[in-house]
């Protein structure tokens, strides 16, 4: 996976418009286009088509003038339809959006537009609370370290590949969560560390720093105690398989962990893994 072009979904609300400083940092390392989209006319209040251009045209030419490339598309359908069409017909690598918005265009996360995008579109998803937005534009500084929960399937792992490209850009440390539950038994924790220690060893053929953690308790709670840990962090996740949700995923723990976590998520479809294959296998 490069990072050729990315994409932020915008709805003319100055929440949605908190993704373009991560987008433009993420572009600036990356040397990538930055594709933005928006959907006209489809709600009362939204801008007409032609108010929408404008719109983007002005904010585009803003990063022009600053040596970025930038490329924008305006939709009149459906604002995910629209996400997903513009994905696979600019070839976007990845998408940054926060999970509030005037309108459903950047809404919450597994829900609606955001929830139907993650299911369509087999590129990570770089989700930012809004609240968070102001500082999560450092978190893939050469400061950051980045978390991968693993629940010891295949499906999960599939976020290593994109958390492999972002630690090896940056030069952060990847760490490797498994939480399991507190009463596992001394065997079960065994088996645990040593699938930790296996991926750590796969990671470093890769050159990158792979450090195991083992934690006992709530899923979520776990990510969230991992983050506070190291503060700027970013946890790179998968949320579906072709099943349904992965084993550690049950239970609505994206959801749970986006709306509480202090750092930004990075969603990434198991899609990918079926289209490119894996690094690490």
């Amino acid at each position: 996976m490069t990072l050729n072009k990315i994409m932020v979904p915008l709805d003319g609300s100055q929440l949605a418009e908190m993704a373009l400083p991560i987008a433009v940092s993420l572009a600036e390392k990356s040397g990538a286009v930055l594709c933005l989209v928006t959907v006209a006319g489809g709600k009362p209040g939204d801008l007409s088509y032609d108010d929408s251009e404008l719109y983007l045209e002005e904010v585009s030419g803003s990063f022009r003038q600053s040596g970025l490339d930038s490329c924008f598309h305006v939709g009149t359908g459906a604002a995910a339809d629209t996400i997903v069409q513009v994905v696979e017909e600019e070839q976007v690598d990845l998408i940054v959006m926060t999970t509030r918005g005037r309108s459903g265009i950047a809404r919450g996360i597994l829900g609606s537009v955001t929830d139907a995008v993650i299911s369509e579109v087999s590129i990570p998803v770089y989700v930012v609370r809004s609240d968070n937005a102001k500082n999560a534009e450092t978190n893939l500084d050469t400061d950051s370290s980045i978390i991968v929960p693993l629940d010891g399937s295949e499906l999960a792992e599939t976020a290593l590949d994109t958390a492999i490209l972002f630690a090896q850009s940056a030069l952060s440390p990847i760490y490797l969560l498994r939480v399991i539950d507190e009463n596992a038994s001394v065997e079960s924790k065994d088996v645990a560390g040593t699938y930790l220690d296996r991926l750590s060893e796969k990671l470093a053929k890769q050159k990158v720093l792979a450090i195991p953690e083992l934690m006992c308790g709530h899923a979520g709670e776990s990510i969230i105690r991992s983050m506070n840990r190291r503060p700027g962090s970013v946890v790179v996740m998968t949320t579906r398989g072709a099943g349904g949700l992965t084993r550690w995923m049950r239970g609505s723990v994206a959801d749970w962990l986006i709306h509480r976590a202090p750092g930004p998520i990075m969603i990434v479809s198991p899609r990918q893994h079926a289209l490119l294959g894996s690094v690490i296998h």
